[in-house]
């Protein structure tokens, strides 16, 4: 009945098409508004830069407003005019909006003809009950879109027969897979042909999407990219993209987002980088940064790259994407990493490069176990990944292989549906909350243990990676062979049992918001009022806390090293352990501006502990030191620049640390611990 139905209702469209020449069609993706910063839309600006290279269409269809801004979903439609058709371009951190909006445009314009597509569109053979869920949403395109949609209009102009189109479902019907275009240049670039000349008017600063080419080779089964672009990459002409280049440079854009998903994988891509440099240099400093999603085995390529935009001071930082250090799992995902040696080394280059890095992993992936985890996190810090090291939790993508319906089944995998975490944004704002499915359960990994593997890795965040305890447990590793993970361990155990510390107190806060949100769908959002109203990451809002109560925190410590002591059987050198922890205390940025603090300690404590940070066999030496360190910040006490440039902006490169430390050797001999 409900197929009927709209069919009826599409003839009647296209009987009031006959009197009208042209069917208004808006182009929808919706962005999150940062400051006064939002991306243009490349989606659908790509999809329209292609449809109107056709002169029929050009003819009968009438582009209005893209519509990116995440607005009261019955004002956007309110400003509508006539709606014919509707085009939303989907990602999982705009789904729901685009579906609140679609769903009110049915209901006004019910002959409006209503596209869906994009990554959060399932795959024609896993759309399930999609079109029950949804069914105001009259076509989803599966994969690339810019012929399907271009082939859809031109359905719409002569009777509306989709169901010869490939690549489409359209109320229920799916028609045949659409076959990848290998010729990407057929499509014209919607920055250089005035697609966005609309937008650029409007009183906003644009960050833009970039591809210089498209698909992936590997199958990551965490990731659709692989599973959407059928595994093959294909290239753009270098005229095309150093034209959006320069014209990015023009614009004076500050942030390009590269869409590739392996750059540096192509011999060219080294080129690429140093014209992206050239024109930076010719153009002020413009595009001030360049994000890159880096390829993942090309080591040295990548590293050749990386060194060119952080010369330009263009990068934002080199991502190495381990994911996890486990060989059983990285086989269940399908990933393959470089060797730890190689990744070693590598840390080691990046860090004497001065080039900022961020090695991630993933909580919860099929196959990892809490020890495999553990061990995984044991052996980056001991490649040196002490202030780069970035842990996320696993979410399942409609389209990854993850969510495969056999895969699930296989591996025993359970999800959540919980509020998507938007760190750095304010809450409440926002007209319609969006949400991801979070795992919280596999066949080798129990929920308790998910927990428990969210609470370790919240600890080595908080307390390692930001730099809180991070030369202590260096100094406990190296001299007392320590592992940094017992560490951690013995530290979240030391907070559980002391409950009435700030450590213990901040322990059940956090353990509280893990378990609500694996448990029971809760928010991943936490806020620290007294710097500012936005959101943080767990481990960044416990971090900021703690600076509200250093002195406090600190005092305590002692009490945490006791029970480790004890717990590990071991005894530090109290004298060198007093020099750590004044060194340790007096490293860490503050809101205020500390001026010139002058350490005497009786050891080589902070070339000892630079030294493990770069992956240098640094011995600690014995005898008289003056440590001085030199507060280069100007705060002066405002919470709010601190978090961001300190947290926010600095996490990469460990920014929460002095970096201007000078160690004087106060004595002519030097005795070798």
């Amino acid at each position: 009945m409900t197929l009927v139905s709209n069919m009826s209702e599409s003839k009647n469209q296209y009987s009031e098409n006959m009197k009208n020449p042209k069917t208004n069609l808006y182009l929808f993706q919706f962005s999150f508004l940062y400051g006064n910063e939002i991306y243009l839309p490349y989606s659908v600006g790509a999809l329209w830069a292609y449809a109107r290279t056709f002169p029929e269409i050009n003819k009968h269809i009438e582009k209005k407003n893209f519509v990116i801004l995440r607005e009261q979903p019955t004002d956007i439609v309110s400003r509508l005019d006539n709606p014919g058709i509707a085009a939303s371009s989907t990602y999982v951190w705009n789904f729901e909006m685009s579906v609140a909006v679609a769903r009110l445009i049915k209901e006004r314009y019910p002959n409006c003809l209503i596209i869906f597509g994009g990554p959060q569109i399932p795959d024609s053979i896993r759309l399930e009950d999609f079109f029950e869920r949804y069914p105001f949403i009259d076509i989803a395109v599966h994969g690339e879109g810019e012929v399907t949609f271009s082939e859809i209009l031109l359905a719409h102009i002569n009777g509306g027969d989709f169901k010869t189109i490939p690549g489409l479902t359209y109320h229920g019907f799916t028609t045949e897979i659409r076959t990848r275009v290998r010729d990407l240049n057929i499509f014209p670039s919607p920055y250089l042909t005035g697609v966005f000349d609309e937008l650029l008017t409007l009183p906003y600063h644009y960050q833009t999407v970039w591809e210089t080419d498209r698909g992936c080779p590997y199958a990551c089964t965490f990731c659709d990219w692989g599973s959407m672009t059928a595994q093959k990459m294909f290239q753009f002409d270098d005229d095309r993209i150093y034209k959006e280049m320069e014209l990015f440079a023009e614009m004076k854009i500050s942030h390009v987002y590269m869409g590739n998903a392996n750059f540096g994988i192509f011999p060219r891509d080294v080129e690429i980088a140093r014209r992206i440099a050239e024109i930076n240099e010719k153009h002020g400093g413009y595009p001030q940064k360049i994000r890159v999603n880096f390829a993942k085995n090309d080591a040295e390529r990548v590293f050749e790259i990386a060194k060119i935009f952080n010369k330009q001071k263009m990068d934002k930082g080199i991502t190495l994407s381990v994911q996890s250090m486990d060989p059983d799992t990285l086989v269940t995902i399908k990933r393959s990493n470089l060797k730890f040696d190689t990744l070693s080394s590598f840390v080691k280059k990046y860090e004497e490069e001065g080039i900022d890095t961020v090695v991630e992993i993933i909580v919860g992936l099929p196959g990892e176990t809490y020890k495999t985890f553990k061990d995984g996190i044991e052996s980056l810090l001991g490649a040196s990944a002490h202030n780069s090291l970035w842990i996320y939790r696993c979410t399942v993508l409609p389209n990854a292989p993850m969510n495969y319906k056999e895969y699930k089944e296989k591996h025993r995998i359970k999800t959540i549906r919980t509020p998507i975490e938007l760190n750095h944004t304010v809450p409440g704002l926002d007209p319609v909350q969006e949400y991801e499915e979070t795992i919280w359960e596999t066949a080798t990994l129990p929920q308790a243990d998910v927990i428990r593997t969210l609470v370790l890795a919240w600890a080595v965040q908080t307390f390692h990676a930001l730099g809180l305890l991070e030369a202590v447990a260096i100094y406990a590793n190296k001299l007392n062979n320590v592992r940094y993970t017992t560490f951690y361990e013995r530290l979240i155990e030391y907070a559980e049992q002391n409950p009435k510390t700030s450590l213990g107190q901040e322990y059940i806060a956090i353990k509280e918001k893990i378990e609500n949100a694996i448990k029971n769908g809760g928010s991943w959002e936490s806020i620290v009022p007294e710097y500012n109203e936005q959101t943080w990451a767990l481990e960044e809002a416990s971090y900021l806390r703690f600076m509200l109560q250093l002195r406090t925190f600190f005092s305590e410590i002692n009490g945490f090293l006791d029970f480790l002591q004890g717990s590990e059987g071991f005894a530090f050198d109290l004298e060198t352990l007093s020099d750590v922890l004044k060194y340790q205390e007096a490293v860490i940025v503050r809101d205020k501006n500390t001026g010139v603090t002058e350490l005497k300690v009786g050891s080589s404590v902070h070339s000892f502990f630079r030294g493990a940070v770069m992956g240098h066999d640094e011995k600690l030496q014995k005898g008289n030191y003056l440590i001085k360190i030199t507060d280069v910040h100007d705060f002066n006490g405002d919470k709010n620049r601190y978090a961001t440039e300190v947290v926010f902006w600095g996490r990469r490169g460990g920014k929460s640390l002095h970096q201007k430390v000078e160690e004087i050797s106060m004595q002519p001999e030097i005795k070798q611990k």
